[in-house]
């Protein structure tokens, strides 16, 4: 049975990972260590999972990957004969629920989406998850003493940002209203940074904090976040509809320059430090968006 990424990927896939994986010097530093990644079921946890495979395969970089699933049946649909590999161990659990497994000397927290659907924006359980869970994953590398820490965050920490800026810093934190329940998961994705700091400061651990743009890749036809909706309907040749003007701007990345992002930070950023993960040539509004996903299908003859 072929247990190779490359013979387990469709080829689009496959070379978004090579990619990745191409960038020696990173992955070098990764040769012979073990890596926890907390959760295998999103975009950007799949790609970092197959990328290090990856480099295992065409570099002998000899790096251990560890996850948690939430079944074996869910792993085995997600990654197909990966799961049979030597170097890839999926744990059945979850960050909220940690189970005992082995130590690692690298350790990635994905659990919490980048971004979330505006409907989930005030669910108390993907609120509870994101600091319950980054919580539990601390304290597993604090007693696996490893070597460093990443935190996947989210842009949505910055809340509404007045600083009349074009660009927003990691200093610019915007407003967020506590009673309002729409806050609830930019608050929780704050309150996990802030405990990143913590563990940081108090056990000497080396923790990192990356704020990931939306992230583009993969679009599922149930995906609900705003700009992935656009997809979805000039997927399934429906008109392109906006919820508001369609005014406010975001800076958009490809997956591949998100991943090679978060792997340099986990790597190489300074402990107790925020970095945004954007790209400056795709900054657009959301009605320019709709524009673009509709100028790349002409031949459906959608409006917007």
């Amino acid at each position: 049975m072929d247990c190779t990424v490359k013979g387990n990927l469709s080829s689009e896939i496959f070379e978004d990972i090579k990619r990745i994986a191409d960038n020696r010097i990173n992955f070098q530093q990764l040769k012979n260590k073990t890596v926890f990644v907390s959760d295998c079921h999103g975009l950007i946890a799949y790609y970092i999972i197959c990328a290090l495979l990856d480099g295992n395969d065409f570099f002998e970089n000899n790096t251990r990957v560890i996850t948690l699933a939430k079944s074996r049946e869910d792993a085995e649909k997600q990654f197909g004969s990966l799961t049979l590999r030597k170097d890839f161990v999926v744990e059945i659990g979850e960050s909220k629920n940690f189970p005992e497994i082995e130590r690692a000397d690298f350790v990635i927290y994905c659990n919490c989406p980048c971004e979330v659907a505006e409907e989930d924006c005030s669910n108390p359980e993907i609120a509870d998850t994101i600091i319950s869970g980054f919580a539990n994953v601390l304290e597993y590398a604090k007693e696996s003493n490893a070597e460093s820490v990443l935190l996947v965050s989210s842009y949505m920490v910055y809340g509404e940002v007045f600083s009349g800026k074009n660009n927003i810093s990691e200093n610019d934190l915007g407003y967020l209203d506590p009673t309002d329940a729409d806050s609830a998961y930019a608050q929780s994705m704050r309150s996990a940074e802030t405990l990143a700091v913590c563990y940081a400061e108090k056990f000497g651990m080396n923790v990192k904090i990356a704020r990931p743009c939306p992230t583009l890749g993969g679009v599922r036809m149930s995906d609900e976040r705003k700009w992935a909706k656009l997809i979805v309907s000039a997927a399934k040749n429906q008109s392109i509809m906006l919820t508001d003007n369609g005014g406010g701007k975001f800076s958009f990345c490809y997956v591949t320059d998100t991943v090679s992002a978060l792997i340099d930070i986990l790597l190489n950023g300074k402990s107790g430090e925020a970095y945004n993960i954007s790209n400056d040539n795709a900054n657009v509004t959301m009605r320019e968006f709709a524009q673009l996903v509709k100028s790349a299908n002409p031949e459906k003859n959608l409006s917007v």
